[in-house]
C-alpha cells in the first residue's frame, strides 16, 4: 500500500466486490462458493483499508462523474445480492472499524422471502436421491450430482438462457431430483441467509448505501423489454419505497458488463440510475466523460491471501482473479 500512498493514480477508484462472509465449514448447507472472506479476514481487510484509503460512497462516485475530485486513494467497499451476513456478520465489523460500504440488494428475495436461485441449485443438488439428474426444460441434460461442474453447468443455463421461465427450471430440477420443496420450507431457507427489510433499513440507518441489484437476480441480456423494466424499474421502486431516499445506482447482476448493450444502456437510464457497476475486474477510471454505466470492480475470495488483497489494491492491474461467484 506505501506505493500507492506515495504516487496514487487521479481518477481511479478500487471498488471491492463482496457477497457474503462466513467461515469455512462443510456442515455448510448452502453454496460455499458465494462466501468471499471469513469474518476474521474481513476484519483485517477493513482495517488496512482504513489506514490507507479514504473511503467513499455513492454520492461521491456519482459527483465524480460530473467533475468533483475524489480524495487521495478512495476505495469502496460493495456487497451484492442480500445475504443476511451484510447485517449480522459485515455490519458491526464496518462499524466497528469506521468503514463505509455499499450494499446491492435484489428486492424480490427480501419481499418475498424467497431463496436465491443459485442456492436452490445448491439445495436440490445436495439433497438429491438420484446420483443422475435428467432434465427436460430448457434442454435435455443429464447431470452427475456429485460432477463438481454440475453446480456450474445448472447455473449457466439460468445464466445464459434467453426468457428462461426460472421456476418451471427450479420444479423440473427438483422433482428429477426427487427433494421436497413448498412455500414453508423456501421461507424457513430464506431466514437463514436473505436479509429482511428490517435489515436492509438497518444498514442504511447506519449510515450504509443500499443500492440496486434488480429485483430477481436475473442476467439482463437474457431478459425481454418487460421483464427487463420489471427487473430495472421494480427494483429501485421497491428500494425507494423501503428506504424512503433515491437509488442511483445498479450493480449488474452476475456482473457482466453492459458497455455495447444498447437496449441494456437505455433501459438502464430510462429506469432512473445514474451508474451502473460490472464485475469486470480492475479499477474504475473515473473521469468526466468517462462512462458511468461501465464502472469495473476487484474480485474477492475466501481463498485470497492478506498479500494478494494488500496487493490488488495499491496495483489494480495486478487484480485477483477468482473462480467467479454466481451472484
Amino acid at each position: 500500500m506505501r506505493m500507492r500512498s506515495v504516487a496514487p493514480v487521479p481518477g481511479r477508484v478500487c471498488i471491492l466486490t463482496y457477497h457474503h462472509i462466513a467461515d469455512e465449514d462443510p456442515t455448510y448447507p448452502y453454496d460455499p462458493d458465494v462466501a468471499d472472506a471469513t469474518p476474521e479476514q474481513f476484519r483485517r481487510q477493513m482495517e488496512m483499508l482504513v489506514r490507507y484509503c479514504n473511503p467513499i460512497g455513492i454520492d461521491e462516485l456519482v459527483r465524480a462523474f460530473d467533475g468533483a475530485p475524489l480524495p487521495k486513494n478512495p476505495v469502496m467497499v460493495t456487497f451484492d445480492d442480500g445475504y443476511r451476513s451484510c447485517h449480522d456478520v459485515a455490519l458491526p465489523i464496518l462499524r466497528a472499524v469506521g468503514m463505509r460500504a455499499t450494499f446491492f440488494v435484489a428486492t424480490s428475495f427480501v419481499q418475498e422471502r424467497r431463496v436465491y436461485w443459485w442456492e436452490r441449485i445448491a439445495i436440490a443438488l445436495s439433497h438429491s436421491r438420484s446420483q443422475k439428474i435428467k432434465l427436460e426444460y430448457p434442454q435435455p441434460l443429464e447431470i452427475v450430482v456429485k460432477d463438481k461442474t454440475a453446480m456450474v453447468v445448472l447455473s449457466d443455463l439460468v445464466k445464459n438462457t434467453r426468457e428462461l421461465d426460472v421456476e418451471r427450471f427450479i420444479a423440473g430440477l427438483y422433482r428429477a431430483a426427487g427433494v421436497e420443496w413448498d412455500a414453508a420450507t423456501e421461507a424457513k431457507h430464506a431466514e437463514n441467509i436473505v436479509m429482511t427489510w428490517d435489515q436492509v433499513r438497518a444498514l442504511a440507518r447506519a449510515g450504509m448505501d443500499v443500492e440496486s441489484h434488480s429485483r430477481r437476480h436475473r442476467v439482463l441480456q437474457t431478459l425481454d423489454a418487460k421483464a427487463l423494466e420489471d427487473e430495472l424499474a421494480g427494483s429501485r421502486a421497491d428500494l425507494e419505497a423501503q428506504l424512503g431516499r433515491p437509488v442511483r445506482a445498479i450493480a449488474y447482476p452476475v456482473g457482466r458488463r453492459i458497455a455495447t448493450e444498447q437496449r441494456i444502456r437505455n433501459a438502464i437510464a430510462l429506469a432512473g440510475y445514474k451508474i451502473g457497476l460490472s464485475n469486470a475486474s480492475g479499477a474504475a477510471r473515473i473521469w468526466r466523460g468517462s462512462d458511468p454505466f461501465d464502472i469495473r470492480r476487484l474480485s474477492t475470495d475466501r481463498q485470497m491471501s492478506d498479500a494478494m488483497f494488500f496487493t490488488q489494491v495499491a496495483v489494480p492491474r495486478l487484480a485477483y482473479i477468482g473462480k467467479g461467484h454466481r451472484s
